[in-house]
C-alpha cells in the first residue's frame, strides 16, 4: 500500500472499494488533528535535578539533600515518607543498648554505624519504590516553590537505584536524610517522654516503686535509658502518660481563661515575651488570606517561642510555680492549679506559654504599688524602645530582684535591635 496520502476521489487503501472521501478521510483528519501528548508536569524540573546530579560542584546536590530534609521534617510522618515506625523504635532501642561504653570518644562513629545499620534494615528496593511515588506525588501539589520542587526530583531520581550490580543502601544519599530525620523525631519523642513521665510522678513519688524511684533518679542525673525501658515496658504506662498530660494541659489552658485564676508569668517574664514575639504574632494576624503564607507564619512563632524559652527562664518559672503548690498560705484550690500548671509548664512548655499569652485572662501583676504604676506606664507607651525600660530594670534592682532585673535588661537588648511600635504614633 502507498504511503502518500490519497485523493479524496481516489479508491480508500483500506481496500474497501469505496472512495477515500466516503471511508476514511474524516478518521485520518482527526487523527492529524489531535494534540500530541502533554508533557510530564516535572519534565523540566527532572531534567535539572539530572544535571544537578551530573554537575562536578556537590556542594548544590548537598544544599539540595538539606532542603529535602528540612521538608520531611515540615510535613512530619507521613506514609511512605517515613521507615516503618514501631519496627524504627523497637530497632533503634536494640541498637542503642548495643552499643559500646566508650560511644562517647567517638560520637561520630557511632552515629555513621547506626545510620548504617538501619538504612541496610530498611532501605529496600520496596521502601525505595514507594518513597520515589511519595516524593513524585508531593513535587505536583500546589503552592511549592522550585527549590522545593528540585529537591523532591533529586529525591525521585536518587531513589532508583540500578538494578545491576550489588545493592547498598548505605550508598543512597536519599536513606540517609530519611535516616536524619527520623531519627531526631524519635530522640525528641522520647524526650518528651520521660519529660512527661517525670512531670506526671514529680508531685505522687511516695505512691511510686523503687524500680521506678531508681529510674527517676538516674534520669534526673542525666541517665535517661532506665527511665525510657521502664515507660517502653508497659503500653498502659505511655497509656496514662499520654492521657493524662492531655487531660492536665486541657484543664490548665481552660483555668487560664477565667479571671480567678492566677497568672502564670512574672512581668519581667510577660514583657520578654512580648518583645521576642511581637513580630512573629503580627506575621501571624497579617497571613489570614493566604494558607501558605499562614502556615508558614505559624511555623515562625512556634519556632520563636522555643527560642524565648530559655533554660534559664524555664527553670525558674518551674520553680516558682513548685514553690506556690507548696504555699501553704494559698487555699487548697490555688496550690492545686499551681501544681497542675508546674507539671503542665515542664512537659509541654511551648504550648502552655502561647495559651497563657494569647487566651489568659490575667496579665502579670507588680509587686508594689510603684512597679504597677511603672508597668502601666510602659504598657501605655506607643513604641518601646531600651531607655523606655530603664526606670523599670532600677526599680527592680532596687527591689532586691537581680535576676528580673536583668531579663528587663535581656529586653533592653533585644529592643536595641527590634525596636517594638504597639500602635501608631501620635500626631
Amino acid at each position: 500500500m502507498s504511503s502518500s496520502k490519497p485523493g479524496r476521489n481516489d479508491p480508500c487503501p483500506c481496500g474497501s472499494g469505496k472512495k477515500y472521501k466516503a471511508c476514511h478521510a474524516a478518521e485520518d483528519r482527526a487523527r492529524a488533528a489531535a494534540p500530541s501528548a502533554a508533557p510530564h508536569p516535572l519534565a523540566a524540573d527532572l531534567k535539572a535535578a539530572m544535571e544537578l546530579l551530573g554537575d562536578p560542584d556537590v556542594s548544590k546536590l548537598s544544599r539540595a539533600l538539606d532542603h529535602l530534609g528540612s521538608l520531611l521534617a515540615k510535613w512530619g510522618p507521613a506514609p511512605s515518607l517515613r521507615f516503618d515506625s514501631a519496627a524504627f523504635d523497637a530497632h533503634l532501642t536494640q541498637a542503642f543498648e548495643a552499643l559500646p561504653d566508650t560511644v562517647e570518644q567517638n560520637p561520630a562513629q557511632a552515629h555513621r554505624e547506626l545510620l548504617i545499620g538501619t538504612v541496610r534494615q530498611f532501605g529496600t528496593r520496596a521502601f525505595l519504590d514507594a518513597f520515589r511515588a511519595a516524593v513524585l506525588q508531593r513535587a505536583v501539589e500546589s503552592g511549592l516553590s522550585p527549590e522545593d520542587r528540585q529537591a523532591l526530583c533529586v529525591a525521585a531520581l536518587l531513589s532508583s537505584p540500578s538494578s545491576k550490580g550489588t545493592f547498598r543502601p548505605e550508598d543512597i544519599p536519599v536513606l540517609d536524610v530519611v535516616f536524619d530525620v527520623q531519627f531526631r523525631e524519635w530522640c525528641t519523642q522520647h524526650h518528651e517522654l520521660a519529660n512527661k513521665f517525670e512531670a506526671l510522678t514529680r508531685f505522687a513519688e511516695d505512691e511510686l516503686s523503687p524500680e521506678v524511684l531508681d529510674a527517676l533518679n538516674k534520669a534526673r542525673e542525666g541517665n535517661m535509658d532506665a527511665l525510657l525501658q521502664h515507660v517502653q515496658s508497659d503500653p498502659r504506662i505511655i497509656e496514662r502518660i499520654t492521657r493524662e498530660a492531655k487531660e492536665r494541659a486541657t484543664r490548665v489552658e481552660a483555668k487560664l481563661r477565667e479571671r480567678s485564676t492566677p497568672p502564670l508569668f512574672t512581668p519581667e517574664e510577660e514583657l520578654w515575651f512580648t518583645c521576642v514575639l511581637w513580630e512573629p504574632l503580627r506575621a501571624v494576624k497579617g497571613s489570614a488570606t493566604s494558607e501558605t503564607t499562614r502556615r508558614a507564619a505559624v511555623e515562625n512563632l512556634i519556632r520563636a517561642v522555643k527560642g524565648a524559652l530559655d533554660s534559664e527562664l524555664l527553670s525558674g518559672m518551674l520553680e516558682r510555680l513548685r514553690q506556690k503548690a507548696r504555699d501553704t498560705s494559698l487555699d487548697e484550690a490555688t496550690r492545686t492549679w499551681f501544681t497542675d500548671a508546674a507539671i503542665a509548664v515542664e512537659a509541654e512548655p511551648s504550648r502552655m506559654v502561647m495559651a497563657a499569652l494569647f487566651t489568659a485572662s490575667q496579665e502579670a501583676v507588680g509587686r508594689s504599688a510603684e512597679e504597677m504604676v511603672m508597668l502601666a506606664d510602659i504598657k501605655a507607651r506607643p513604641v518601646w524602645t531600651p531607655e523606655d525600660f530603664e526606670p523599670y530594670r532600677k526599680l527592680l534592682e532596687d527591689m532586691g530582684l537581680p535576676t528580673a532585673a536583668a531579663r528587663i535588661r535581656r529586653c533592653q537588648d533585644w529592643l536595641s535591635e527590634h525596636p517594638i511600635a504597639l500602635a501608631p504614633e501620635s500626631a
